[in-house]
Formats: structure tokens, C-alpha cells, sequence
């Protein structure tokens, strides 16, 4: 499977969302071809971890994941930070561990992997473990050095309208097959 990170794709859609506090960024939703689809806990964790690589084994690993998959230390390190609101952190971190990664194929997104293994980093001054570890792939982590944020969903209406199409004036759409475009 060379340069299939995630197996065979039938089709994508993304959307180019630019913030008012940082930088443009892409959403994608990749939908895969049968014999590729992510249907069991070891499919969905053989492309996605969500826990701090072996520093022994894994340093330029671990360095990414420290420079670019870190939650932006929101509870208990600062209360202020903008994901905070009503005292608890809107993208519910910190997450709990979790000794296994937990996927029930139609359930939405997995509960990922992230170990109680005592493992800790220093990110700004204060000691963090996997439990503010964003979902990552270590091939593309690797590959393009910056924070790009990976999960496993099975119900992909989910996430298109919650991330792919929230609040665009536009859309441009494309209909692939095999080596033409069809309009």
C-alpha cells in the first residue's frame, strides 16, 4: 500500500475554513472503498494514535507530536484559555485513558488509545501526558512536520455537517471517476 496512507479512496470533499485567530486550515473527510473501510478497534489504531510515542524508539515522533499534537493546555494548567467555557474545556480535554482503543463501526468516532503509562512531557512549564494528546497519523505527522488532527468517523454525515460545510458562502464540487471529470 505505498502512498495509501489510509487504503483506497472513493471519494473526498473538503473545505479551506480560515479563523479569526489563526491560520486557514482544511477540512477533509476521506471516504474509503470497501475493502479499505476502518471497521474494527485495531483498523481504526492502525492509522490513528492519540498517545505520547516511545521517546527511546521514536524521538522526531515524539518531537511532532510535542510541537504540533498537544491540546492547548486549557484545564487545569489555564482556566482562560479559549477553549474554556462555563469552567470546562469545550473540546473535552483532558481525555480519559484508555488502556485499548474502543470502536464500534457505527458508533460515531472511537474511544482512541492513550495509555495511564506515566509517560510525561514538559510543554510550556507544565508536565503533560496523553490524556491531552490530539488524535494523530505518525506517517503524515512525520511526513509534513505540523499539526494535522486525524480521527476515524463512521458516520460521516456527522462530521460533514458539523465541520465540512458549517457557515461557507460557497462550495466547489467535483465528480471523479477513474481518470476524467464529469460535470
Amino acid at each position: 500500500m505505498v502512498n495509501k496512507v489510509f487504503g483506497n479512496v472513493d471519494a473526498y470533499v473538503y473545505t479551506i475554513e480560515f479563523q479569526k485567530r489563526g491560520l486557514p486550515h482544511a477540512h477533509i473527510l476521506i471516504i474509503l472503498d470497501e475493502n479499505s473501510k476502518l471497521l474494527t478497534a485495531d483498523d481504526a489504531e492502525s492509522v490513528v494514535c492519540a498517545y505520547l510515542p516511545d521517546p527511546a524508539s521514536e524521538r522526531r515522533l515524539l518531537d511532532n507530536v510535542k510541537t504540533h499534537m498537544i491540546h492547548g493546555l486549557c484545564k487545569p494548567h489555564n482556566r482562560n484559555s479559549p477553549c474554556m467555557v462555563d469552567n470546562s474545556c469545550t473540546k473535552k480535554y483532558p481525555k480519559e485513558y484508555s488502556e485499548e482503543t474502543v470502536y464500534i463501526s457505527d458508533g460515531g468516532y472511537p474511544t482512541y488509545r492513550r495509555p495511564n503509562n506515566g509517560l510525561v512531557i514538559n510543554v510550556r512549564g507544565h508536565p503533560v501526558g496523553n490524556e491531552f494528546v490530539v488524535p494523530y497519523n505518525p506517517c503524515l505527522l512525520v511526513k509534513y512536520d505540523t499539526h494535522i488532527n486525524v480521527e476515524v468517523c463512521s458516520q460521516s454525515v456527522m462530521y460533514l455537517y458539523k465541520y465540512v460545510y458549517k457557515c461557507h458562502d460557497a462550495a466547489t464540487l467535483e465528480v471523479w471517476n477513474g481518470d476524467e471529470i464529469e460535470k
